[in-house]
């Protein structure tokens, strides 16, 4: 009986033994795997492309649109009014305050129709002769219009290179003492096809200080045909 008893107890002390050694043995462990890494987003490259911006109007401008069947438009200061010479043209000027006897200065367009059959001047500064005379000429090249000693100057026209109005391509042609208007006035013509129609457009401008009524300088008059558009 005390023997039996002893085997007992030496089974239950190497028991508690063997469960302590086998608490304080280090734990086997797997190596740890490594994270998954997230896929970075790179940041998107944005275009330089600037954002696209109609051009507007300085303030106090105004829009002339003739819906005729040479249609166009063309934008002016306020301060300046626009007339009608008959069926086919148009002129721009600077308001007057008084009457002050003709106006050295202006802008004007004409509009030919193809096939226009009528005497010379129905359409202001437009003659069948002088034009077919003009738009033959190369760059580069000088002709007067007239053949009067007395005047040739003042209708000698260059033909200079290519314009554009309208994004359309326009023959140009200058003038640099037009005939019976001051020293000192610029012509500028413009001969522009399009739409079934000849649009002729320019005008006469101040290039020096004149201290005139109504004087109309180069970059007015620039900024001024820069608007021009055709119908449609």
């Amino acid at each position: 009986m005390t023997v039996r008893m002893q085997v007992n107890k030496s089974l239950i002390l190497f028991s508690i033994l063997w469960i302590a050694a086998a608490g304080c043995a280090p734990a086997s462990t797997q190596p740890a795997e490594p994270p998954i890494e997230q896929p970075t987003e790179l940041p998107t490259e944005q275009s330089a492309q600037p954002p696209t911006v109609s051009p507007a109007l300085p303030s106090g401008w105004e829009t002339y649109t003739n819906t005729e069947q040479c249609g166009y438009a063309i934008s002016h200061p306020s301060d300046m009014d626009g007339a009608s010479q008959g069926m086919y043209s148009w002129s721009l000027s600077v308001s007057a305050t008084e009457p002050s006897g003709p106006v050295p200065n202006f802008i004007f367009i004409s509009v030919i129709p193809d096939g226009f059959q009528n005497e010379p001047g129905a359409i202001y500064n437009y003659d069948p002769v002088d034009t077919e005379t003009l738009l033959n000429m190369q760059i580069g090249e000088s002709k007067s219009l007239r053949e009067n000693l007395n005047i040739v100057e003042g209708f000698t026209y260059t033909r200079l290179p290519d314009g554009t109005l309208s994004n359309q391509t326009a023959q140009t042609y200058e003038n640099t003492r037009p005939w019976e208007f001051p020293p000192g006035t610029k012509e500028i013509r413009y001969y522009l096809k399009a739409n079934g129609c000849t649009y002729l457009i320019g005008g006469y401008f101040a290039t020096v200080g004149s201290d005139q009524p109504g004087e109309i300088d180069e970059a007015l008059f620039d900024q001024i045909l820069a608007t021009f558009r055709l119908a449609g």
